[in-house]
């Protein structure tokens, strides 16, 4: 068909609008991702691409000495770079099957050309071009389809007869073709450029919008929608479960939603809302429904809104997530808390109550043991004054240890009766330190360093001197083994930076510091948080009353002050009381001397011998007293170590009657199964200040001993003495 100008133009037009089907068909198996990956993905790009092929192959434009050009270059090359060899092999085929069914000049050639075509894409799409020129459409991959394609129509000239016509289609038809290759693969490949680059936003956009609803679903957050100027509403079908609410079309009003509103809630609720829309404050608020059925849930709302240029309410958009096992967790949380506090109170009380027992006990024996030895010497006269004149020594000193328990557990409390006078704490330190190096033993090396011009404080002497003694036993216990026990004193100021760079939560200002400090065992980081509890202790059960930190403590917050520890373990301990200092250096009043109670024992004669061991020397000076003046022959022992030593040198004892909780190693029960191992029918009488001990079985203890609660009656005790021995 001979060309005019016109027909020419409308020609080349044809052919461009037919290259957007490529577009179109490409779009429609690119969007679903994996099928454009798959070989029945690669089939459907073929037959698209082939489909366009066909057509602007039908429909050439026709030069003047009868060639045709088309723009096949394009869809067939480009079909090989985006579906790979598959592809431009369909492509390729289909357009050559148009130019040998429509005939023409070149024929031969033209379907040639194809074949030239489709390896060209083929190769285009193979890793070496893809690594060299990306695997993007970009302007080099187009340059290369160009160039390519240019190469592959030129190939025609070899294929066509005779030479002098092959000459004038080189010179005159193939810069034509190979401008017409150009456009076409240029205008194909940007076409088939934004198709692909459509249809992966679309499927990015899909897969965002099902990931959303997926997280949407995952954490039980639905999403409304409110006209304020219509009063029209929407929610997604989680917003209508969370709510209770079955619409048609998810459309409703906002009095639907308002319904589902608990009546406690409603008007706090729609007055935060309003508040919302009129711009004074955010929704943002919590609030239950009630379903259908009667369920409560929880749910939290919170809502942008839209305004216009007048500032009027246009959209509501909001959110609402479900809390109502959030709720139920904190309930419960709340409640296990509130089960754990009333727990450690009762244990607290418990740990308190009996190591108060335990400590009355003993002492309510002291007293006891100790009338009622006067009580029978009253017509007997069996004691001599000095002796009788140390029996009253000894229940008078322990109903004074009955006072001071009961002022360690007010200062522990916070409401003992303080008497605080101004004092030198230095000359306190040195009147306590003269006797209670006694009790120190002598593989532990007492070293005091004392400020000189040591501040003044104003505090109650005989509860300082109680809180001192009480951690210098604990520094003792701390070194079994031995060690160094250092008492300091120091003046201390303490300003913001300070409180800063410690961390420490204290009233700035000048501080009188008393520290003790040893080279122990330390305390477990654990148990640090706990130590200034009553009867929290990591010595032994045996060891004291488990009062003396929680005292120590009690007392220096009654005194405005505050305590401090630090320890490492096999490193040990240092405890820093810290005491509001005075202003003015008056004249301190004098700090009256006490010293610890002595005790004596006397010489025992009698026909059965009876083996002692008591750690409190008040309760044993009393039994020997009583055991004694009733005719028994004793030998006593302040703990279980050198009980079993004297029974080990003479095994000639008739009895033991022993404590349960000793110090040291061997207790009670030890002990009794010791001496028992050596002599197996040895009566033992165990006695105990703990309830709980009094009971105890296993360990040393038969059915046929005896256990006794303190105080013991001497009746009681006596008693229970002659039917062991009676039996024995």
């Amino acid at each position: 068909m001979v060309c005019d100008g016109h027909l020419m133009f409308i020609q080349i037009l044809q052919n461009t609008a037919l290259l957007c089907f490529a577009a179109v068909g490409l779009h429609l198996v690119w969007r679903h991702g994996e099928l454009a990956r798959s070989l029945v993905g690669k089939l459907l790009i073929g037959l698209s691409f082939g489909f366009v092929a066909f057509l602007v192959t039908a429909t050439p434009v026709v030069l003047p000495d009868g060639a045709t050009i088309d723009a096949r270059a394009g869809p067939v090359i480009l079909a090989g770079i985006v579906g790979g060899p598959v592809a431009a092999i369909i492509a390729g085929l289909l357009g050559a099957l148009a130019r040998g069914y429509f005939g023409g000049y070149f024929v031969f050639s033209g379907v040639v050309s194809y074949a030239a075509y489709a390896l060209a894409g083929s190769a285009l799409s193979m890793r070496y071009f893809t690594n060299a020129l990306g695997t993007r459409l970009g302007p080099l991959r187009i340059a290369a389809a160009s160039a390519l394609s240019i190469f592959a129509a030129s190939l025609m000239y070899f294929l066509i007869t005779p030479q002098s016509v092959a000459i004038d289609w080189i010179t005159q038809d193939f810069p034509v073709i190979a401008v017409a290759n150009t456009l076409s693969i240029i205008m194909t490949g940007y076409v088939v450029h934004f198709a692909i680059q459509f249809a992966e936003r679309k499927a990015k956009l899909i897969s965002a919008l099902k990931t959303l609803e997926l997280a949407k679903s995952a954490g039980g957050i639905g999403i409304w929608e409110i006209d304020p100027r219509t009063g029209v509403a929407s929610w997604d079908d989680i917003n209508q479960n969370l709510h209770g609410l079955t619409l048609k079309d998810g459309k409703g009003t906002f009095d639907d939603w308002a319904k589902t509103l608990h009546p406690e809630d409603q008007p706090r609720v729609q007055k935060e809302f309003e508040a919302a829309q009129s711009g004074t404050e955010p929704f943002n608020t919590t609030y239950r429904v009630i379903h259908p059925d009667g369920s409560i849930r929880h749910l939290k709302g919170n809502a942008i809104i839209q305004r216009d240029e007048a500032g009027t309410p246009i959209r509501v958009v909001g959110a609402n997530v479900d809390l109502t096992s959030a709720e139920a967790k904190d309930r419960a949380l709340l409640q296990s808390q509130r089960v754990a506090a009333q727990a450690q109170k009762l244990d607290a009380i418990g740990k308190l109550t009996g190591g108060v027992a335990h400590d009355f006990n003993n002492l309510l024996a002291v007293i006891q043991g100790n009338l009622e030895l006067l009580l029978q010497d009253q017509h007997e006269h069996r004691f001599p004054e000095s002796e009788r004149a140390d029996i009253l020594t000894s229940a008078i000193s322990a109903t004074r240890r009955g006072g001071e328990l009961t002022r360690n557990m007010l200062a522990f409390a916070r409401m003992s009766r303080l008497e605080p006078k101004r004092i030198k704490v230095n000359d306190l330190v040195r009147e306590t330190e003269a006797w209670l190096a006694r009790a120190i033993p002598t593989s532990i090396e007492m070293e005091t360093n004392l400020q000189h011009g040591l501040w003044q404080a104003e505090l109650d002497p005989a509860s300082l001197q109680s809180a001192l003694v009480n951690t210098v036993v604990n520094a003792r216990d701390a070194m079994p083994d031995g060690g160094k026990l250092t008492i300091e004193t120091s003046n201390v100021r303490i300003d913001s930076d300070y409180i800063i760079d410690r961390e420490e939560d204290v009233p700035p200002g000048r501080y009188v510091m008393l520290a003790v400090t040893d080279t122990g065992t330390g305390i477990p980081e654990d148990l640090l948080p706990t130590v200034f509890e009553p009867f929290v202790s990591s010595k032994d059960s045996s060891v004291g009353s488990g009062l003396g930190l929680s005292m120590v403590q009690g007392f220096v917050k009654q005194s405005r002050g505050f305590v401090r520890i630090y320890s490492e373990i096999d490193v040990g301990t240092s405890i820093k009381m810290f005491f509001p200092a005075l202003d003015s250096p008056d004249q301190a009043e004098p700090v009256a001397q006490s010293a610890p109670p002595d005790s004596g024992q006397p010489e025992a004669t009698g026909l059965a011998r009876i083996l002692i061991a008591e750690d409190q020397l008040e309760v044993l000076s009393m039994i020997v007293r009583t055991l004694t003046s009733a005719g028994y022959t004793v030998d006593a022992a302040t703990n279980g170590q050198d009980a079993y030593d004297l029974f080990k040198a003479n095994r000639s004892y008739d009895l033991l009657l022993t404590d349960v909780v000793m110090p040291g190693e061997m207790r009670g029960p030890d002990l009794a199964r010791a001496c028992r191992a050596l002599e197996a029918d040895l009566p033992v009488i165990f006695m105990s200040g703990y309830a709980s001990e009094a009971t105890v079985h296993g360990n040393g203890l038969r059915a046929d001993d005896i256990r006794l609660m303190k105080p013991v009656p001497r009746v009681e005790l006596l008693g229970s003495i002659e039917r062991l021995l009676e039996k024995g």
